[in-house]
Formats: structure tokens, C-alpha cells, sequence
């Protein structure tokens, strides 16, 4: 899978779920189950999932890295 972001940068100010699996490399039912994990910073609008920028990249710098 060809990430659409190369950079934080270029992210929009809300992703949607489809953003956060190109930022990640991942697939949309990966990113959908993201969705769902306690302390990831998805917000439910009607039917829609929207994950703030912001706490997105906030969330990404607390994961831990396995070596």
C-alpha cells in the first residue's frame, strides 16, 4: 500500500478513517477497528468517525516502538 501522506503536514485538520489508514499503511478495516480501541481519539459525528489532527499525532508520539 502506497501511503497518500508523506508527512504530518499534509494531513487535513480532521481525518476521516480512510485518511488515518493511508497515513498509517493500513487497511480500512484496520483503521476501523483503530477506531474502536480504547484511547484513540475518535470522535463519532452521526455515522461518520472523525479523528482530530491534532490529537492524532498526539496519540501517535505515546505509542510505544518495538524493536
Amino acid at each position: 500500500m502506497n501511503p497518500k501522506y508523506k508527512h504530518p503536514n499534509e494531513l487535513p485538520m480532521t481525518l476521516s478513517v480512510m485518511d488515518v489508514a493511508n497515513a498509517l499503511g493500513i487497511s480500512r478495516v484496520n483503521a476501523y477497528n483503530l477506531c474502536h480501541v480504547k484511547g484513540f481519539p475518535a470522535i463519532r459525528l452521526g455515522k461518520r468517525i472523525l479523528i482530530p489532527k491534532d490529537r492524532f499525532l498526539c496519540w501517535m508520539d505515546k505509542q510505544e516502538v518495538i524493536a
